[in-house]
């Protein structure tokens, strides 16, 4: 039998490992370039998903596969895979409005998961988060970030309806033209939770929130403020509907989030109102999905530990499912960090189907190894064969 030289078995090991060098190179920077070229999708209306899946650590970035489109939501996760060995700090998953897909950001300055850490406008076409020293401007259409130089921003609430002013707090209450990025207006010494609680007039003419038991209004954008008594909260998360007809309020008394909505009276807005809704434990004000129709958050009490986004018709009517949220675990801590564009919200949901997962790159890296050994146990088992025959 004729053995193989020493040359010859090192030349098969060095084809062996260009083959597994390439293979890989075109699963992982081949496959991410290719999935880049592909346009950025438009077809179709904005949507939520009938469920939110807990996206696996191989969850494809912004960076590898490309932007996503307008997104439909937005919420922290826990361990996004980067690279071989490497992860994303700070993750901040997005799901495109339009396809259902789901994808990390890829962008500087992402925040630490918390409540209210990163907003979205109502079309979903841009997101905030505050840096510090800055607000972080994020286009989930073209992957692009800006930042607007704001010192002492810490913390970001909601953008205006028509998407041109956000709140942020830096040192105060401050309205933030997105355009430019020049500060319209602001109430100084506020506290951080006043940008993430308060709420923008449907006609972005004022800002109304809570400040020991009294309701602010701050015109926009010449900056005077009135006060009127409340029994809304300081904690109180406001909303107003899209009519103007009522603002709403999430708050917690006794340990149970309640809901409660007050409608205006004159230039004054009237006592709150407790809306209860029976079996349904309120966890997070997310938007109006109607002229009289509030998401929020929540558990069904019947079905145990599943949180859902669901919309509460305020006249009184049933709870509506809308979407199933994953329990907590990978890539999911909680619908605090939950941001919704306002769009989708008032489209209702669809299901997108099952997904797809890309493979880590260790696993694909593991496949090249395997295929490449496949290929070199071939050779050595077969050229004795093709010599015999030859003989």
């Amino acid at each position: 039998m004729r053995i193989a030289s020493g040359r010859q078995v090192w030349l098969a090991l060095g084809v062996t490992l260009v083959a597994v060098a390439v293979g890989y190179v075109l699963a992982t920077w081949g496959l991410s370039a290719w999935h880049r070229s592909q346009s950025v999708p438009t077809a179709g209306a904005p949507a939520l998903p009938t469920a939110v899946d807990n996206a696996p650590p191989s969850v494809a970035t912004t960076d590898a596969y490309g932007p996503l489109g307008t997104v439909s939501m937005v919420y922290a996760g826990t361990d996004v895979s980067e690279g071989l060995f490497g992860s994303v700090e700070n993750p901040w998953l997005a799901i495109s409005d339009r396809t259902g897909d789901y994808r990390a950001i890829s962008a500087p300055g992402l925040p630490d998961p918390a409540e209210g850490s990163v907003s979205v406008t109502a079309a979903g076409d841009l997101l905030a988060w505050a840096t510090g020293d800055a607000v972080a401007l994020y286009d989930p259409v073209t992957d692009e970030t800006r930042e607007v130089a704001l010192e002492g921003a810490t913390a970001v609430g909601r953008f205006s309806a028509d998407s041109e002013l956000l709140l942020v707090h830096a040192d105060g209450l401050r309205v933030l033209r997105v355009s430019d990025g020049e500060v319209v207006t602001g109430v100084d010494g506020t506290a951080e939770e006043v940008a993430q609680h308060a709420a923008w007039r449907p006609d972005g003419s004022a800002v109304d929130y809570v400040e020991g038991q009294q309701l602010v209004t701050l015109a926009v954008p010449d900056g005077t403020t009135t006060t009127a008594p409340t029994t809304f909260r300081d904690d109180t998360t406001l909303a107003w509907s899209p009519t103007g007809e009522q603002l709403v309020g999430l708050q917690e008394v006794d340990g149970v989030v309640r809901l409660l909505s007050a409608s205006p009276e004159g230039e004054q807005v009237g006592e709150p109102v407790e809306t209860r809704v029976p079996g349904v434990s309120l966890q997070q004000l997310l938007g109006f999905s109607g002229d009289r129709t509030l998401a929020v958050s929540a558990y069904f009490l019947e079905s145990g530990a599943v949180e859902r986004v669901v919309d509460i018709p305020l006249d009184g009517g049933s709870p509506v499912d809308i979407t199933t949220l994953p329990s907590e675990g990978e890539n999911w801590t909680g619908s605090a960090t939950l941001a919704v564009a306002a769009d989708s919200l008032r489209a209702g949901s669809t299901d997108y189907g099952s997904h797809l997962w890309p493979w880590s790159n260790q696993a694909r890296l593991m496949t090249c190894i395997l295929l490449g050994i496949f290929g070199l146990g071939l050779w050595v088992t077969r050229r004795p064969r093709a010599a015999r025959r030859r003989r």
